[in-house]
């Protein structure tokens, strides 16, 4: 629908999802330009569906703007305007393009180059994890009915020996009549790596007195066979998304300066930069709290105010639960964070101390602060809580890649050196990085 800002409808019209589709499109808005005498053209589209991203990276190839609207708000604006609930895709476009008349719109971004690669790269690893979920609750809801005793010998299903015992045989009749030493020997001959002898045989005495149903049980131990046959194919697609990921990261301006936080890792740091993109693009740190809806609002009604401040929660949902995630971990093995929670969440009464909720949300904005900091300064994270630390080896990292160790603290070379080192207790493993950017461990 081609629209004027005065609200005029000029036109209307549909066009595929195809090249061709897409050429008509710019054919169409160029003859309407030319009949309004307009100077410029701004395109409205309604993020629902799929098919929206065709249609924004081509006009973005085109050079020509255009401005996401979210369907969420359309229903909204939709119903309050007809009363009727009219709907169909004319109205739709109608709907979408009035905000962009009354400059209630917000700037626009698609990912490009490897920000784009990370952000295909993560979708794939959070719909393969949840598949895997799927897959691991559905095998242990046959195993109540099958097996009841199975998960009280293995407690995790998911492990090389309880796999190889329920693709092979896992009807507790079967496994009865046999010998102790005869069902070990079964699960041995299809089995590859250390296999757990004590738990299998723990597992063919709690056999002998199960309480599992036995009619139906060859199609439920078939239906099993295959599942666990889906689940260990899900997780070679997983080792190879995850080497992916480590790649992608590897190659951003920003991955180096984030993964020298001491609790993060590589999937966390992918699910920041999927859905953040280059930080480049964001003015200051507020803009990304924003974009993950962890900004608290007021919430007030009648002159009755809530006891907290909630989130927001009217940004990306998806960053949001990738930060989330990953502060969780920050405040348990952080020095630096969990010092800066203690406080906060000690403090008496009447200072308004934080829950174990709101610690994670406030930490959740420090980490997002943190992060454009350290990538704006273009340094690397040092906690403040150094730890005095004897009997370590620092390496040195050359522009050209190679290693000097300095045996003790305070040594010099004689070549500019680009060195992180992150100061750690003794015996712990931690990361460190060179100027390349290449990962390796240092065991003090």
């Amino acid at each position: 629908m081609a629209i004027t800002q005065d609200f005029t409808i000029r036109d209307r019209f549909k066009f595929d999802n195809t090249r061709e589709g897409l050429e008509f499109l710019l054919r169409r808005v160029r003859a309407e330009m030319v009949k309004s005498d307009c100077r410029g053209v701004m395109c409205a589209i309604e993020t629902g569906g799929h098919n929206w991203r065709n249609v924004a990276y081509y006009l973005d190839e085109k050079g020509i703007p255009f401005r996401f609207i979210n369907q969420y708000t359309l229903k909204r604006r939709r119903e309050g305007k007809d009363l009727n609930r009219r709907k169909n895709d004319y109205r739709d476009s109608e709907v979408t393009a009035q905000p962009l008349c009354t400059g209630e719109f917000v700037e626009s971004t698609i990912p490009q180059g490897v920000y784009a690669e990370l952000r295909t790269a993560h979708n794939a690893y959070r719909r393969l994890v949840k598949e895997r979920t799927r897959i691991i609750n559905l095998v242990k809801g046959l195993l109540d009915g099958l097996f009841p005793e199975f998960t009280q010998v293995f407690k995790d299903p998911c492990g090389l020996t309880a796999l190889s015992m329920l693709s092979t045989c896992s009807i507790p009749g079967v496994i009865a009549r046999m010998t102790g030493e005869e069902f070990v020997a079964t699960i041995e001959a299809k089995h590859h790596g250390r296999l757990m002898r004590k738990k299998l045989m723990a597992l063919h005495y709690a056999a002998r007195s199960s309480i599992g149903i036995a009619a139906g049980a060859k199609s439920v131990s078939s239906e099993i066979s295959f599942l666990v046959e889906k689940i260990e194919l899900i997780r070679g697609h997983i080792c190879f998304i995850e080497r992916t990921l480590v790649r992608l990261v590897d190659e951003t301006e920003e991955g180096k300066y984030l993964l020298s936080i001491r609790g993060l890792n590589y999937i966390a740091v992918a699910g920041l930069l999927a859905e953040l993109g280059c930080f480049k693009s964001y003015r200051s740190a507020k803009q990304m709290i924003k974009m993950a809806g962890s900004n608290p609002t007021e919430s007030e009604s009648a002159g009755k105010k809530r006891l907290r401040t909630p989130m927001s929660k009217q940004g990306h949902p998806v960053l949001r639960y990738c930060a989330w995630t990953s502060v969780i971990p920050m405040l348990r093995f952080n020095p630096d964070f969990r010092a800066w929670a203690k406080p906060r969440r000690e403090r008496p009464a009447h200072a308004n101390p934080l829950g174990g909720r709101e610690i994670v949300g406030a930490a959740l904005n420090r980490l997002l602060r943190l992060s454009f900091a350290l990538v704006k300064n273009q340094t690397y994270y040092r906690s403040p809580q150094l730890v005095q630390v004897t009997g370590y080896e620092v390496f040195t990292i050359h522009q050209v890649g190679r290693e000097t160790p300095l045996s003790v603290l305070g040594a010099h070379s004689s070549k500019p050196a680009c060195t992180t080192w992150c100061p750690c207790p003794p015996g712990q493993t931690r990361m460190w990085y060179d100027g390349i950017f290449n990962r390796k461990q240092a065991r003090i």
